[in-house]
């Protein structure tokens, strides 16, 4: 490997792993666990905020997505070919992180029921 790729690379792996999160907070195969063992009132509402966190991450995103859409269609020949690709593509990022958020959101009110449900 050329010298200049070897330091491209070490420094890309520098930054993202100083982007890394160092908390201790649960991984996404814990969630998939604790959702199969969830057996009283507390871990059904742990897992509800669960859900409905990602699901405000993900309107969020969405959110983000729809701004960069208007910026497209407000100034289509600042981007000049890649425009149609552009739009279509932020249009369809929108479309997925609703439905996304959307499911999210009724796993929230599944877990909701499920600890409503506990004694």
């Amino acid at each position: 490997m050329q010298p200049i790729k070897l330091l491209a690379v070490s420094i890309a792996m520098t930054v993202m792993a100083g982007c890394a999160t160092t908390d201790n907070g649960p991984k996404p195969h814990s969630w998939a666990k604790a959702v199969q063992t969830a057996d009283s009132r507390d871990a059904h509402n742990r897992l509800a905020d669960h859900y409905e966190e990602i699901a405000s991450t993900l309107e969020a995103d969405a959110i983000e997505e729809q701004e960069m859409l208007d910026e497209y269609l407000a100034r289509p020949w600042k981007y000049g070919k890649r425009i149609q690709d552009l739009k279509t593509q932020a249009s369809s990022m929108v479309r997925d992180l609703k439905a996304a958020a959307k499911e999210s959101r009724q796993m929230a009110g599944y877990h909701r029921q499920m600890a409503d449900e506990q004694r």
